[in-house]
């Protein structure tokens, strides 16, 4: 009954706050469901009239943590010419292929792709005042804290004002977009560059700094996420572990005074019941959790866990996966938000996350998530890009032509050649007519896993067959990836 009362507060504080007077797009929480200027998000009433009846309520996302990335250390390491070191992917650079890094042009061209993510249905991104670690596999160092200086917060706690300045922007953007912002404050390896005492003095100004920083600010678009994966391993902060998290759930509460949800992704495990780890999650406003390196199947049985956990009352969302569609969809049947999380290469062409980053929807992976977002949104689709690899795989479709009628089972199997030495398939997905339909994570790579596919599933008439093959590119989470469709038809 508590947190049934404070999720009410978290709709009607806002609108009746000072600071509210100027915003636009106001995100709230109503039950179990987020909402956007009152409305439930992807309804007809949110202009969403063609929407996936199952997304209502949720929030579909990208991880972005970078937007607003600088490194302290730059230009003496982290430029072209002093590169860091990297275990698994060898040298480390911030640098554009046609000039040095710069934070500014990061950000401006982050806020130039937003309208084209917006249009294809997404609405809602997380962006982190210490970012996220940019290569795959953070270095492949044994160390905790990394090499690169991406921190908001001063050692003893201060925001910067250059990100705060910077972040500022990118929520005035989203919120003139229609868009929230998710806003985090800590990552590990990056926590430790605020002083570390027992009391924990210094990482509670710095969570109340970002608090107050947020709460003035004219927009309520905003969810806070405390930290990323709260964990008891990595972060160096007790109040950032599990047994502390309470302390900095009811930190931030107090100091935004309700007005904005708070949160942080849990990475801590099932606490037992009546522990400080427990009593952390039943007080946060909404639940977050990521859903990493696990199958469709995993996710399902992720969501379920968590909601016997901490109920069913409050919004969930995954805001960290990984980019196959298809946890999208068991996210979305669920009726749980899901996070897209395209880590790269930084060659200013692949993915999301590790800088220089080209925020558009530029490769194969990227278009095929805001293809589906848009299919499931009832959005507008964004353009095929021009993208051209040598090493993304070879695709051949064997038992299936073009224009072919099916009359019969048909043994279909995709045939791929991997083309790069070092790393390997990991997994073959296939769609029928845009929509989610089986997959494999070895070969022999045969559609619906059946050596002859008996098509009692799909109806007849015309179709297409969308074959993709995911290729990893780094050692826990990069993927490059290929696609063919074929049309065909069905006789039955």
């Amino acid at each position: 009954m508590i947190q049934r009362c404070a999720t009410i507060l978290l709709i009607v504080l806002p609108a009746i706050a000072g600071a509210q007077a100027a915003a636009s797009t106001v995100v709230g929480i109503h039950g179990p469901q987020f909402t956007i200027d009152g409305q439930v998000t992807y309804t007809s009433a949110a202009g969403f009239p063609h929407a996936d009846p199952n997304l209502a309520g949720t929030l579909v996302n990208v991880r972005a943590v970078q937007a607003i990335f600088d490194d302290a250390n730059y230009p003496k390491q982290g430029s072209r010419a002093n590169p860091y070191r990297s275990n698994t992917l060898g040298d480390i650079s911030w640098d554009y292929p046609d000039g040095p890094w710069d934070p500014e042009r990061n950000l401006r061209e982050f806020l130039a792709a937003l309208p084209d993510w917006r249009r294809s249905g997404v609405v809602a991104f997380t962006v982190n005042l210490q970012g996220g670690g940019p290569p795959d596999g953070n270095y492949g160092e044994k160390i905790t804290l990394q090499p690169h200086n991406n921190s908001g917060f001063d050692e003893h706690g201060n925001l910067k004002p250059a990100y705060a300045g910077r972040l500022r922007r990118l929520i005035a953007e989203a919120d003139r977009l229609g868009m929230v912002a998710i806003v985090g404050f800590f990552y590990f390896g990056s926590n430790e560059r605020i002083e570390i005492t027992p009391d924990d003095r210094y990482v509670k100004e710095a969570i109340r700094q970002g608090c107050r920083f947020l709460k003035e600010l004219p927009n309520r678009n905003v969810l806070i996420e405390i930290n990323n994966e709260m964990n008891p391993r990595t972060y160096k902060h007790r109040i950032l572990q599990p047994d502390g998290a309470l302390d900095a759930v009811l930190l931030a509460q107090q100091t935004v005074d309700r007005q904005i949800p708070v949160s942080m992704s849990w990475s801590g495990g099932i606490m037992p019941r009546g522990s400080r780890g427990d009593a952390a999650l039943r007080a946060v406003d909404y639940v977050m959790f990521h859903t990493n390196g696990q199958t469709p199947e995993e996710v399902h049985e992720t969501i379920h866990a968590m909601r016997q956990w901490t109920g069913y009352d409050r919004p969930m969302i995954i805001n960290e996966d990984g980019v196959s569609t298809f946890n999208l969809q068991a996210a979305v049947q669920e009726h749980v938000g899901w996070g897209y999380y395209d880590n790269g290469l930084g060659n200013y062409r692949d993915g999301f996350q590790n800088p220089p980053v080209d925020w558009k929807i530029g490769s194969p992976v990227k278009w095929l998530f805001f293809e589906q977002v848009a299919r499931l949104t009832g959005s507008p689709a964004p353009a095929k890009p021009d993208y051209d690899a040598a090493e993304t795989p070879l695709i051949e479709v064997a038992g299936l032509k073009p224009g072919q009628v099916l009359t019969e089972p048909a043994w279909i199997e995709a045939i791929v050649t991997d083309r790069h030495p070092r790393w390997p398939i990991k997994r073959v997905e296939f769609f029928i007519d845009g929509k989610p339909y089986s997959y494999r994570t070895r070969a022999p790579y045969l559609l619906h896993n059946q050596e002859w596919w008996d098509m009692v599933d799909v109806a007849a008439g015309r179709h297409v067959l969308r074959v993709v093959a995911y290729d990893m590119r780094g050692p826990r989470f990069t993927e490059l990836c290929s696609f063919v469709e074929i049309p065909f038809a069905i006789e039955k």
